[in-house]
């Protein structure tokens, strides 16, 4: 059989007039879905505020297992005591499965301008950081200007900043840029694994061109507020984790 080609019926000039406008349109929706997504994404949407008047604001950003609800607990109580927090989940943030190597894949351009903002504040600013966290946020920091290194304190909760780590050699670090001029408090579980390497790792901390304290956590193991079975002495610091870190702050030295 021998199909006649001109059987098929050409588009009028009002029918291409329309699809024209319809593919036009779809575009535009296409498009403004994916400036949507990407503005929320620059935008670091799962960042929760506690507001507070108090003259201090405390940038909390969560381990790579994402936030606990015991955390959120202590912002609040934090906020009622006069600490504004800026909570962030990296994970949700940038919708990341809960891993130590989804860390590399956040973007620093919006930590470094989410750290900005919370200079502008004019509040005195500490940066929180818990787990592999602490590498992106330490990379943010290392690109702001040494002025602005001067005005932020930083506290790390069992940081790992480990590029590889064996148990019968020494760990090869992040490289974390240059920290000349800011000041670093580890807050370190006793019990927790990575105590083997501390003295080595805030060595490293140093030579990136930090001044780094420690504070030793007896008794307790990394992630204490949020293990599946917490000892009771891990359940009654749990419950204490806002007062710990307002002791922290006090007690640190900070603009």
């Amino acid at each position: 059989m021998v199909l006649n080609a001109g059987c098929a019926s050409p588009v009028r000039g009002h029918d291409a007039d329309m699809i024209a406008h319809f593919r036009f349109f779809v575009f535009c929706i296409a498009a403004a879905v994916l400036c949507a997504a990407f503005g929320a994404r620059a935008e670091l949407p799962d960042t929760q505020r506690f507001p507070a008047s108090g003259e201090r604001l405390l940038l909390w950003a969560a381990s790579e297992y994402g936030r606990d609800p015991s955390e959120l607990a202590a912002a609040r109580q934090l906020a009622a005591h006069g600490v504004e927090v800026w909570s962030l989940d990296l994970l949700d943030a940038y919708f990341l499965p809960p891993l130590p190597a989804s860390m590399e894949q956040v973007p620093q351009a919006d930590l470094v301008q989410w750290l900005q903002a919370a200079l502008a504040s004019g509040k005195r600013v500490t940066l929180y950081a818990v787990g592999r966290a602490a590498g992106p946020l330490l990379g943010a920091v290392a690109r702001l200007p040494a002025g602005a290194r001067a005005d932020l304190c930083v506290l790390l909760m069992h940081p790992n900043l480990y590029a590889s780590a064996e148990a019968l050699a020494d760990p090869v670090y992040l490289d974390l840029g240059t920290l000349d001029g800011l000041r670093v408090r580890v807050l370190q579980p006793r019990r927790a694994a990575g105590t083997l390497w501390l003295a080595g790792l805030t060595e490293q901390l140093a030579v990136s061109g930090a001044a780094v304290t420690v504070t030793v956590l007896e008794n307790l193991r990394e992630g204490f507020w949020a293990r599946e079975e917490p000892t009771e002495y891990e359940i009654a610091e749990s419950g204490r984790l806002a007062e710990r870190l307002m002791q922290e702050m006090e007690t640190q030295t900070c603009p």
